[in-house]
């Protein structure tokens, strides 16, 4: 009898930037990819915010994935001064991805917080 492993692609929806100044890339389409992953069957699918400024860059990388049974974001957040090489500042799991006050937001994490996923303040 022959077993057959079935793997989940991942989605990887596009990425938004933002700044320096007032410079933005990418909208609020990834925002939304992940939201429907998370929604629709727990999809496996990642999700890049990134901020600009000067010599500064801070990224918030979103992964939804299946852990113990339940869907889940993990949320890790980067900070560099360039040249310098990027150093992981935080990191929480997130049970809850959703849309509040025109904006999506991830929360019931393990740092009891809400996580946008379209502006990193």
């Amino acid at each position: 009898m022959l077993a057959v492993l079935a793997v989940s692609a991942v989605t990887h929806c596009q990425a938004r930037s933002i700044g320096p100044g007032s410079l933005q890339r990418g909208g609020t389409a990834g925002a939304s990819c992940l939201l429907f992953a998370f929604q629709n069957g727990c999809r496996p699918a990642d999700y890049t915010l990134s901020s600009f400024g000067v010599d500064t860059e801070h990224t918030r990388r979103f992964v939804v994935e299946r852990r113990n049974g339940a869907c889940a974001v993990l949320v890790a957040d980067r900070n560099r001064v360039i040249p310098r090489p990027p150093l992981v500042i935080s990191w929480r799991v997130c049970s809850r991805v959703h849309r509040l006050n025109g904006d999506i937001v991830a929360d019931r994490c393990t740092t009891h917080e809400t996580v946008s996923l379209t502006k990193i303040s």
